[in-house]
């Protein structure tokens, strides 16, 4: 992929996928008619808590157009389309520091938490059966370069250069992407720290993030899922 600077992108689309562009079928259906309609003004960028093949599977049964960049596994795994290879250099940020062994290993001591049968290789992620398993975690990853994210009763460990505000920041900064273009979206707590990056930003009407964690570039969408962020664009005047 080129240097996005160069086009003239009319809209740059940074969403969720789960309970954000995803949850109304018809909402969906009007916001992607739009977007296909002008795609080569639009940069698109999906970033989702789902691994990258579980993400790809959702992309296909919701009929999504196809991002220009998909971030997955919680804000560890970047890649590009068209072959949606992986960002090998955004990874070699946080890999040689990733102590994952470690993290298992104090999880393993941790009383209500389940591992998730997920297998990505910057991240380890947990149900959480006791909300006081949550505080015990990070008290006891404290000292190590990770990130504890909870998102409901779904709770990741990823390393502390990683998150979705992270890849979010890198790829504005890798593609030279007009902020003024930018919109943000997102509902729940693994969005939040893409959400603060000062960025205009939606948090759609089913959102579960708490609106005083939010800074006043966030605007607070009345309807949910994929309505919701097409009233955000309305807003903000950035449907294209």
């Amino acid at each position: 992929m080129g240097h996005a600077g160069d086009a003239a992108f009319r809209l740059v689309l940074a969403t969720d996928l789960d309970d954000t562009l995803v949850g109304d079928p018809e909402a969906l259906a009007e916001l992607n008619s739009h977007l296909a309609r002008r795609r080569s003004r639009v940069f698109l960028i999906y970033l989702t808590g789902r691994h990258s093949f579980s993400a790809v599977r959702l992309i296909c049964a919701e009929a999504l157009l196809l991002p220009d960049v998909l971030v997955s596994d919680a804000g560890t795994i970047v890649r590009y389309r068209p072959a949606f290879r992986r960002d090998r250099a955004w990874e070699s940020r946080f890999a040689a520091r990733w102590p994952g062994e470690e993290v298992r290993t104090v999880a393993a001591g941790v009383p209500g938490l389940t591992a998730q049968a997920i297998h990505s290789p910057w991240r380890c992620a947990y149900y959480l059966e006791d909300e006081r398993a949550l505080p015990r975690l990070v008290e006891a990853l404290a000292g190590l370069a990770v990130r504890v994210v909870a998102t409901g009763r779904c709770v990741d460990v990823i390393p502390a250069g990683a998150g979705k505000g992270a890849a979010l920041d890198y790829l504005v900064a890798r593609f030279g992407l007009p902020a003024a273009q930018l919109l943000v979206c997102g509902d729940g707590g693994n969005d939040l720290d893409m959400l603060r990056l000062g960025y205009r930003g939606v948090l759609v009407g089913n959102g579960k993030i708490s609106p005083s964690l939010l800074p006043p570039t966030v605007y607070q969408a009345r309807e949910p899922f994929a309505a919701g962020i097409l009233e955000a664009l309305r807003h903000f005047d950035l449907l294209p």
